[in-house]
């Protein structure tokens, strides 16, 4: 008797646990087979690195110019080398220099360069050194 009266005040799981751990295994369920339908489908473009200037600011004894990466590819871009070149004519006055650790694919960075020269008195001109693949 003592048998009956223990299996007959085992807990019943509520109707609600239940609806949580459906909705639980659709969203897992869901990000795994996204996360398959993009690496099947998708192109791999090779990291696309775009630059823009933020502004320019004195600083202590020079210059900052904040600027911004833009990788539009499909693949992440490690130890990403940024040179920025203040050019008077064909002369170059001054090189700066930034590493990104990662440009991951689709995002933005920001850096900045620092110079002794005023960037607002020459050209500026932003281009990526090189880049490895992670």
């Amino acid at each position: 008797m003592a048998e009956e009266k223990s299996k007959s005040k085992e807990k019943k799981i509520p109707f609600w646990e239940w609806i949580i751990a459906g909705a639980g295994l659709i969203l897992v369920i869901g990000s795994v087979g996204t996360a398959f339908y993009r690496a099947i489908n998708e192109d791999s473009t090779p990291p696309n690195l775009v630059f823009s200037v933020i502004s320019v600011e004195q600083i202590g004894g020079g210059y900052v110019v904040k600027f911004s990466v833009t990788n539009s590819g499909s693949q992440t871009a490690a130890g990403v080398m940024v040179e920025g070149t203040l050019e008077n004519g064909a002369e170059n006055a001054e090189t700066s220099t930034a590493t990104f650790a990662y440009a991951p694919a689709n995002s933005v960075r920001q850096g900045g360069f620092l110079f002794t020269k005023n960037p607002d008195d020459f050209k500026l001109q932003i281009r990526a050194l090189g880049y490895e693949q992670p």
